[in-house]
């Protein structure tokens, strides 16, 4: 591998590390290239770095986890108060290979030989549970991070050439917070899998143009991005065995969310009519029926008020 290193601070100068990250897959986007993406998928990355949709803007999600960093090394040093804990503020490229990472940290750890990269991450007590937990119903059950962020952690250990990698998650919830550290360790046959499936990601669509395949699961908002206007031809696909069974289930949903729109409507209109004015309604089997009046300020429209029908768990 030739590595180049750049001195960077992605908070203080994000244009300039956005920059770098263009011309490269970097290890955020090598879940998707691997086909384990969370947030993304091969035909995002290959859109995005051949400028046909622009960077990912800032989500609330992504503030979270920018603000959170901070948080985690904090808490690292807390909780791990004989680390020796330095934040990174330096972007990593395989120039042969283009591929780019930028680690949040390194530590120096008491007992373990080399240098540990550290990858921190934000969670939701609720998203731990249920995808870090063996057994999401089992608060002593083991945790496993999620292959997408083991790949994204082996990728930067790999470019850093450190001993091992350390995924740091700060799990949040309304009145506690826990710090868990997840070793990684380096593992030769997913670096080759990682190398390989990063330099066919170039050869068969980056470098030639060539489209990857729709992932049609978490690729809607893409493809509204990549083709947001008509060009007024009309094209045959009639070759194309596939696409009559999709047409035949689009029409299939459309009815049945037409009928099932129907039923709301109805089971609405039936539950408004036995409630009158009343703004709760209790059920014999405990549930109860909220049909609240909400108010809407009137901005570019006539203000308004318009009850709200929900239905709502027992008790209260």
């Amino acid at each position: 591998m030739a590595i180049e290193r750049y001195p960077i601070d992605p908070a203080k100068d994000r244009a300039t590390w956005l920059a770098l990250r263009q011309r490269d897959i970097t290890a955020s986007d090598v879940p998707a290239v691997c086909g384990e993406g969370m947030f993304g998928s091969a035909t995002k990355v290959w859109a995005e770095k051949l400028g046909k949709i622009g960077p990912q803007e800032m989500t609330e999600a992504m503030k979270r986890g920018l603000w959170g960093e901070a948080a985690v090394f904090e808490a690292i040093g807390w909780e791990y108060p004989e680390w020796e804990v330095r934040r990174a503020k330096v972007y990593i490229r395989d120039t042969e290979l283009r591929l780019g990472a930028t680690p949040d940290g390194a530590a120096i750890i008491p007992g373990l030989d080399g240098v540990t990269v550290v990858q921190t991450k934000v969670i939701a007590r609720p998203v731990f549970d249920s995808y870090w937990r063996a057994d999401p119903e089992d608060a002593h059950s083991p945790i496993n991070a999620p292959l997408a962020y083991q790949l994204q952690t082996l990728t930067e250990t790999m470019l850093a050439d450190a001993a091992r990698g350390m995924i740091v998650a700060l799990v949040v919830d309304t009145f506690r917070w826990d710090l868990y550290a997840i070793p990684l360790e380096r593992n030769a046959p997913a670096e080759a899998v990682i190398r390989d499936r990063v330099g066919a990601f170039w050869r068969n669509y980056l470098d030639t143009g060539i489209q990857p395949p729709i992932d049609v699961e978490r690729d809607q908002e893409v493809v509204k991005l990549l083709f947001p206007k008509d060009n007024g031809i009309e094209i045959d696909l009639s070759h194309d065995n596939e696409l009559p069974g999709l047409v035949h289930g689009l029409e299939d949903a459309r009815a049945r969310k037409k009928a099932a729109e129907k039923d709301e409507g109805t089971a609405k209109t039936a539950i408004a009519g036995k409630m009158g004015e009343a703004a709760i309604a209790r059920l014999a089997d405990g549930r109860r029926v909220s049909h609240k009046t909400q108010e809407r300020a009137g901005y570019e429209v006539a203000p308004s008020s318009y009850r709200v029908m929900r239905v709502l768990k027992g008790g209260g």
